[in-house]
């Protein structure tokens, strides 16, 4: 199927001023868990970036370089508009660069352990299948932003939009470099199992230290609460289980889930 394009937005999100530390709906754990998830995307955007230009200079095709360029341009404005989301949220309370500096020790010790940019790839393939089921989840459910404040809700549904349309990017360069026959897969595989530990944990690490440091720790946010809006409502984790586990088939490839049409429904709201 043709993709649709990998088109940057190049937006400044007007989040900072007002205390908004309740912004999704008046909830605090909701709040927590997507300002939670939004400390990871700075440093991990910019691995993702490094990850696929990386392997540049093997990819011959010109669409798919075209789309390398899209997604470099993409992840690079999303990592910069995390950036200034983090300060905003930092303000009703946490410590962002402690934070951080969890993820950035990660980062580090792939380094100290030499690991092959094969497999730094197909991490950053596990983790773009990550931010794309869940921001397909995002855009076929509108009523999972409603109640948010309006320029949250906007800069999340942005963020969607892009993940859907570069989300075979990191994995067709990984077709392209990645370990013939069954290495190949088991690297996959195991790069996503170390990725929904990364991914899972410290955003659920996060959102404690933020509930926490606003105002709202305890066993019932922090644990019941976590637990509630994860599995069940609205369940997000619990939803997109079929889509996580797709990734696991041999053939699997990213659009063999097609989020077009939830990409053409949004991004005209975005456009200049």
């Amino acid at each position: 199927m043709n993709h649709p394009e990998i088109k940057p937005r190049n937006i400044k999100f007007a989040l900072a001023g007002e205390d908004k530390r309740n912004w999704f709906g008046g909830n605090p754990v909701a709040t927590a868990m997507l300002d939670g998830a939004s400390v990871l995307f700075p440093i991990g955007e910019t691995f993702f970036i490094e990850s696929v230009v990386h392997f540049r200079d093997r990819v011959t095709d010109p669409k798919l370089l075209a789309e390398i360029r899209g997604f470099q341009q993409q992840e690079g404005i999303h990592s910069r508009e995390h950036r200034r989301y983090n300060k905003a949220v930092e303000a009703f309370g946490g410590n962002i660069a402690e934070l951080e500096a969890r993820l950035q020790a990660e980062v580090d010790k792939l380094e100290r352990d030499n690991a092959s940019p094969e497999y730094k790839l197909a991490l950053t393939c596990a983790f773009e299948h990550f931010t794309a089921m869940l921001a397909e989840h995002v855009l076929a459910h509108p009523d999972f932003l409603e109640g948010a404040e309006p320029e949250f809700a906007r800069i999340w549904r942005w963020h969607a939009i892009e993940e859907a349309e570069h989300k075979s990017v990191a994995y067709d360069v990984w077709n392209l470099v990645k370990p013939k026959g069954l290495k190949g897969y088991l690297m996959r595989v195991r790069a996503m199992f170390k990725a929904t530990s990364v991914f899972v944990g410290q955003s659920r690490y996060n959102a404690k230290a933020l509930l926490a440091a606003r105002g709202y720790g305890g066993f019932r946010n922090t644990v019941l609460g976590i637990a509630y809006f994860s599995l069940i409502r609205p369940g997000v984790l619990r939803k997109t289980l079929p889509h996580y586990l797709a990734y696991f088939k041999p053939g699997f490839h990213p659009w063999q889930t097609d989020s077009s049409h939830l990409i053409d429904k949004y991004k005209s709201a975005y456009e200049a």
